[in-house]
């Protein structure tokens, strides 16, 4: 939701708007990061110990990638925003592009799964 739906919409909102939203949306939805995303980083952890395979190895970096990109690149973009230093067209466009980056990551290893799922379950290729 976050990828698809909100970072895109922020370069529609006015600087009141994305100050406004900043200080009681973006509370609502750290909750859900804050469950969501370790639970991300220790599956694929724990898919990395259980088999060191090149889809466990990219997942894995694809994964910390995406953490320290928002951590060091994205995050300081938005304390700028929350801090009302900066709403501008630039910082909007700036955080759509890294998360353009994320959403392209993200699909990349959700097709993979998928066809790692598939081939190995050989449960929808059965020819009757």
């Amino acid at each position: 939701m976050l990828q698809l739906i909100v970072y895109p919409s922020l370069t529609y909102y006015s600087r009141e708007e994305l100050l406004k939203w900043y200080h009681s949306g973006r509370d609502r939805i750290f909750i859900f990061a804050v469950i969501l995303a370790p639970g991300h980083l220790i599956t694929s952890t724990l898919q990395l110990i259980d088999r060191q395979n090149t889809y466990t190895i990219v997942s894995i970096l694809i994964i910390l990638f995406m953490w320290i990109q928002h951590i060091i690149v994205i995050e300081p973009k938005h304390g700028k925003i929350i801090a009302g230093l900066d709403s501008s067209e630039s910082i909007k466009k700036f955080i759509s592009k890294q998360n353009l980056i994320r959403i392209i990551l993200l699909s990349f290893l959700l097709g993979w799964t998928i066809y790692n799922t598939v081939k190995s379950t050989n449960m929808w290729l059965v020819n009757k």
